[in-house]
């Protein structure tokens, strides 16, 4: 019923006839509705780029063809709730009507397209808590996501990774908190946009950025591309990290066992550097938003766990020097799992086996 509703006047905003009480209810859907927020905005370039492409006579042998082909193909058009009226009911607005069915319909197919490419290529589940405190995006493995948030900033949501923001976002405040890899273009505003992230805050205004902050891994890291981001960490306080374009932040999140066997927190280690760039010009530390797997100097531990991710299977390496082996490769872009480990292969000498999606590794 919603997402009825919201094609609905979606084709009345695009046609110009949405009054403004049906504008701000068509906001509030999209507050509400975050996940409609991106095949909507598809949806509107599409129509843009197509109003000025098309003349007046074209569009109407558009409209006969489109709507032939939409009943063709099994679409029923009266769940859009437009009725259907001939020129002598209502002589004052025949073209009108035709163009706002046309929109609809339009809609429609759009949303079918647009709808397939987001099963096909991302893999998101939204969730609102009953009293609708805040919304969790979360990918599962072997998936990732792009999103827009009602601020209109564009996140870019890796495999195995979750992002909460609350109700109120993006108008008495612009807080997330991410547990994984995202990476962001921030719209720019007065409110600052503010990233929570095992003990980190990112506070930006706006810019693009990428922060690495998985739960079970050694570091947090956040990476600059444009803009200026401002970093604070509960565990050094105090201190404020800047970083500018090209630069990186990883900050240690390892525990230091005593003597006495006790785990205890210490100030965290903390390195400042450039980032990476491949032959090509390409960002190692943004590569995945291009689909795109990469390890430079990494160990074979971390790159395990990053395969895990991306292919959606369990790594478990046998040998302890194994793992602490610095591995290099790539990039993988449509490489299975197979195909990726034995390029490894060629340049680090290990065997593995594979079954279904567990693979152990071993000398």
């Amino acid at each position: 019923m919603t997402e009825n509703l919201y094609w609905n006047l979606l084709a009345k905003k695009l046609s110009g006839e949405a009054s403004p009480e049906e504008l701000k209810e068509l906001e509030e859907l999209i507050k509400s509705n975050s996940n409609l927020i991106y095949p909507a905005e598809v949806i509107e370039k599409l129509w843009s780029l197509k109003a000025k492409q098309d003349n007046s006579y074209d569009a109407e042998i558009a409209f006969e063809l489109h709507i032939e082909n939409l009943k063709n193909k099994g679409v029923d058009l009266t769940e859009l709730q437009i009725p259907l009226t001939t020129p002598q009911e209502q002589p004052n607005k025949p073209l009108k009507r035709k163009k706002y069915f046309l929109i609809a319909s339009f809609c429609v197919a759009c949303l079918l397209i647009v709808t397939g490419f987001i099963w096909k290529y991302s893999s998101k589940e939204i969730v609102s808590l009953p009293n609708k405190s805040y919304s969790e995006i979360s990918t599962r493995l072997g998936s990732k996501t792009r999103l827009v948030l009602p601020d209109s900033s564009i996140v870019w949501l890796n495999a195995g990774s979750k992002l909460t923001y609350s109700e109120n976002f993006g108008t008495t405040n612009r807080n997330t908190t991410l547990s994984g890899e995202a990476y962001f273009d921030v719209k720019k505003s007065s409110t600052p946009f503010i990233i929570h992230a095992n003990g980190l805050q990112i506070k930006v205004l706006g810019t693009a950025f990428n922060v690495k902050s998985y739960p079970n891994e050694k570091t947090t890291e956040t990476s600059l591309i444009r803009g200026r981001v401002e970093i604070t960490n509960t565990k050094r306080p105090g201190e404020v990290f800047i970083l500018n374009p090209n630069e990186k932040l990883i900050i240690s999140n390892e525990l230091k066992e005593e003597k006495t066997g006790v785990k205890h927190k210490i100030e965290p280690k903390v390195v400042k550097g450039a980032l990476t760039v491949t032959a090509d010009n390409t960002v190692v530390e943004t590569s995945w938003v291009e689909n795109k797997l990469i390890f430079q100097d990494e160990s074979f531990e971390e790159v395990a766990r990053k395969m895990e991710r991306w292919y959606n299977v369990r790594i478990e390496i046998k040998d302890e020097e194994l793992g602490k082996l610095n591995v290099g490769g790539g990039p993988f872009e449509n490489e299975t799992i197979q195909q990726a480990l034995v390029a490894l292969q060629i340049a680090f000498q290990f065997k593995f086996t594979m079954n279904d999606n567990y693979i152990i590794i071993t000398r």
